[in-house]
C-alpha cells in the first residue's frame, strides 16, 4: 500500500528537513500557540484528531487534557521523530494519513470530540477543500469542534502554500452542516516578516 508520502509531494520538505520543523514547533508551547481557541475546548475529553500533527507537540498536550489522540501526519521523517517524542505518552495513536481522504481515519462512536488543524490548510490545492471539508464534517461528533490555524503569507522556500480565504472557508462549512462558532487573528509567534494567523472555530449549525 502506497505510504502517504508517495501520494503527496508537498509534504517532502517535512521529511528532508525533519528535524530542523520538529525543533521549530517545539519552540513554541501548546498553551501559547492555541491559546485564542481554548476557551472553545470541549469540557469533557474524549476522542481528538489532530490533522497534520508535526512533531506531535499538540497530540501530547491533548492527551495530558485527557484526550484520546488519533495523530495524523503524512511526513515520514517528522513523524519519525514526533513517534519517539510519545513513546512514553499514553492516549496517543499515530496515522500515516492526509487530507482531504484521511484513509485509516475511523473513531469510535459518535466521532471526534475536537479536530485540530493547526498550519495545515494552507497546503491543501483549492479544488481539494470541499472533499476535505465534507470528509472533517463525517469524522466530527454531534458536540464537537473543528478547530482551525490558518497560515496567511509567503512561503519562505520550496514548500507551496495556498490561500486560505476564510469567507471560501465559512461557505464550504455551511454546506456540511458547520458553522463558524469562534475567529481570531493574530501576528506570527516567530516573528516572520508578512505572515499572520487566522484561528477558525467550526461547529455544528
Amino acid at each position: 500500500m502506497p505510504r502517504a508520502d508517495d501520494l503527496k509531494p508537498h509534504v517532502a520538505p517535512y521529511s528532508e528537513r525533519a528535524r530542523e520543523f520538529f525543533q521549530q514547533y517545539e519552540s513554541i508551547r501548546f498553551e501559547e500557540a492555541h491559546a485564542p481557541w481554548l476557551q472553545c475546548m470541549p469540557e469533557s475529553p474524549g476522542l481528538a484528531l489532530d490533522v497534520g500533527s508535526g512533531s506531535g507537540r499538540d497530540a501530547r498536550a491533548l492527551a495530558a487534557r485527557g484526550w484520546r489522540v488519533t495523530a495524523v501526519e503524512p511526513a515520514a521523517g517528522l513523524r519519525d521523530l514526533a513517534v519517539a517524542a510519545t513513546r512514553d505518552v499514553s492516549g496517543v495513536e499515530w496515522v500515516d494519513s492526509a487530507l482531504p481522504e484521511l484513509a485509516g481515519v475511523a473513531p469510535e462512536g459518535d466521532g471526534f470530540g475536537l479536530i485540530l488543524l493547526s498550519a495545515v490548510w494552507m497546503h491543501l490545492v483549492p479544488e481539494a477543500g470541499p472533499r476535505a471539508m465534507l470528509r472533517l464534517a463525517e469524522l466530527l461528533a454531534p458536540q464537537g469542534v473543528v478547530v482551525m490555524t490558518l497560515r496567511h503569507g509567503p512561503s519562505p522556500d520550496e514548500r507551496q502554500f495556498h490561500p486560505c480565504d476564510r469567507e471560501v472557508l465559512e461557505e464550504l462549512a455551511r454546506k456540511c452542516g458547520l458553522a463558524v462558532r469562534f475567529e481570531n487573528r493574530a501576528d506570527d509567534q516567530l516573528g516572520r516578516d508578512g505572515v499572520r494567523w487566522e484561528t477558525v472555530v467550526l461547529g455544528w449549525s
